[in-house]
């Protein structure tokens, strides 16, 4: 949407450079503007809540694109700001819910815009049933929008950092993410369920009262949404919230911060190496390594204590969380870091070559 104070935008400039896209600009005959109870985001709101248009117009533009999206939104931002050079008023993103000012959309319209750029994400909080994350804006990427829930105020930050990972993944997504698909998200399953179901289709009575409003079934025919929910390997069709997945999403982090190193977490069904019988914090040495494979997780454990048990084997990061979940906050550590708990589970970390490649026989010779 492009809102003036009785200015009108150009139509002429430079057509896209791809012949296919499909460009309208036409002036809404109502003057349609939020209102108190849209919810809307970004820093230019307040300002924009006290600008009284007095022209409306529309500007869409659409295209079928095979592999990234950036190079379309960048032609997209170059259509924008040659329709509105010199106009005073304010942009408003319908499908993301930004306003931003006319007059420094340049500035506040990057280049070619990464998933994080095109979306934003609401926070509801629902009293008992704790806090409702919901994105506006993947639509443009004729993706559904995403929505999950989760319990705890200290899990905020980690819920707004996997609505960005799952951004990222539906941008990179050559196809609509669909019904039922999954994805890996650090050392947990996310699975995703269509609102509508297996039926499919739009469906545009989801989508905020305010983008119904400014956006015909023609321009916009709806996405719907899509509920993100954790789903255990070896559970059927079992569906949890995403609580415990974001509390160990959070615990890693805290854990990288406190060494001040970065890392991410191996999947669930990643293998280990195991010496010995491994049942908890104690006596226990871990190093990671480069992995050798798709699979390996280039961790490696130790029991000191038990001496006779099995010769070196191979067990997942699931069956090993399984007998000690307390393992799961330090998985996500990179390369290079050793973990030594002694008799009494005290911990030390030696974090010296986290930053440099191990030399693999000196790694073989130190677990002995």
């Amino acid at each position: 949407m492009i809102y003036t104070d009785g200015g009108a935008p150009s139509d002429a400039f430079a057509p896209p450079n791809h012949g296919s896209t499909r460009v309208l600009l036409s002036e809404l005959l109502t003057l349609i503007v939020p209102s108190r109870t849209d919810e809307l985001f970004g820093p230019h709101t307040q300002a924009f809540s006290r600008f009284t248009p007095k022209r409306a117009f529309l500007l869409s533009l659409s295209r079928s694109v095979s592999g990234g999206a950036g190079h379309f939104f960048g032609d997209a931002r170059r259509v924008l700001l040659e329709a509105c050079a010199g106009l005073n008023g304010y942009g408003f993103d319908v499908l993301r819910l930004w306003p931003f000012p006319l007059q420094t959309a340049a500035e506040a319209l990057p280049e070619e815009p990464l998933a994080e750029d095109l979306f934003s994400v609401g926070f509801t909080e629902m009293g008992e049933h704790g806090f409702r994350a919901e994105t506006v804006g993947l639509s443009k990427l004729d993706q559904r929008e995403i929505s999950f829930e989760f319990r705890g105020r200290d899990l905020l930050e980690d819920a707004a950092l996997m609505c960005g990972h799952l951004a990222d993944w539906a941008m990179e997504q050559g196809h609509r993410v669909q019904h039922g698909q999954s994805m890996a998200y650090g050392f947990d399953r996310l699975t995703f369920f269509a609102t509508e179901g297996d039926a499919g289709g739009p469906f545009r009575g989801w989508h905020p009262p305010l983008i119904q409003k400014l956006l015909p079934p023609e321009v916009f025919p709806g996405v719907g949404v899509l509920e993100v929910r954790a789903v255990p390997d070896g559970k059927g069709a079992e569906r949890e919230p995403l609580t415990l997945a974001l509390m160990r999403a959070l615990e890693q982090r805290l854990v990288l911060e406190e060494f001040d190193l970065t890392g991410d977490s191996p999947f669930h069904s990643a293998t280990a190496k195991v010496r010995g019988f491994v049942h908890g914090l104690r006596a226990l040495t871990a190093l990671r390594e480069e992995p050798n494979a798709s699979k390996d997780s280039g961790w490696r454990f130790v029991s000191r204590t038990t001496h006779d048990g099995p010769a070196e084997g191979m067990m997942t990061l699931a069956e090993l969380a399984n007998r000690v979940p307390e393992i799961i906050r330090y998985l996500a550590l990179p390369p290079g870091v050793r973990l030594e708990w002694d008799t009494d589970g005290r911990l030390t970390v030696d974090t010296s070559k986290a930053q440099s490649e191990l030399d693999e026989d000196d790694a073989d010779d130190d677990l002995d």
